[in-house]
């Protein structure tokens, strides 16, 4: 369809990528509707193609923003294709982030052959951490449903503590091994 001569056509490519498009866009509504309908299109139409264009001024970005996105995406792609556990770990310890959920991230790293290890009182950090050289991925303590920030990072700290004064640090019930366990 060529309802616009090409220099108005590529005005309006330019005012879709205008952070302003959608009061700019208005000037080419006439122009663009009588253009379809002398190319035998119903007014209805052209007027719905128009309001299409003016949902897109919405999400339209300009040229730079997409350059700036083409290289987020680009590294990205190459942090997950060659570093598969830390790129998982990052996005794990950036949750909620609304794009996937914990278990599909971790699916998915496990599909890519990185062993994925469980959430154990003994060995989790609050964050989920790498282990042997970067093959392996400890879930944290964060991915616990139900455990706050701060009683998480109380058990990261009475850990390190068990290892000095305290004794060693035990399974079970997840305190260190103490005539005085510490409230939690």
């Amino acid at each position: 369809m060529d309802a616009l001569i090409a220099g108005e056509a590529d005005g309006l490519r330019r005012v879709l990528s205008h952070k302003r498009a959608e009061s700019m866009l208005l000037q080419y509504r006439g122009r663009f509707v009588e253009g379809c309908i002398s190319r035998g299109y119903a007014r209805g139409q052209a007027e719905e193609w128009f309001d299409n264009f003016r949902g897109f001024a919405h999400y339209g970005f300009p040229e730079s923003h997409s350059a700036s996105f083409a290289l987020i995406a680009y590294a990205s792609s190459w942090l997950k294709c060659h570093y598969p556990a830390a790129f998982t770990a990052a996005l794990l310890n950036s949750q909620p982030m609304g794009f996937y959920a914990p278990h599909t991230l971790v699916a998915d790293v496990q599909r890519h052959g990185v062993e994925v290890r469980p959430v154990d009182v003994r060995h989790s950090a609050w964050d989920c951490t790498l282990e042997d050289g970067g093959k392996a991925l400890r879930l944290g303590l964060r991915m616990v449903k139900g455990l706050g920030a701060s009683a998480g990072r109380r058990v990261e700290s009475a850990k390190g503590r068990a290892s000095g004064t305290w004794g060693t640090w035990r399974g079970g019930l997840g305190f260190p091994c103490t005539s005085c366990p510490p409230r939690f």
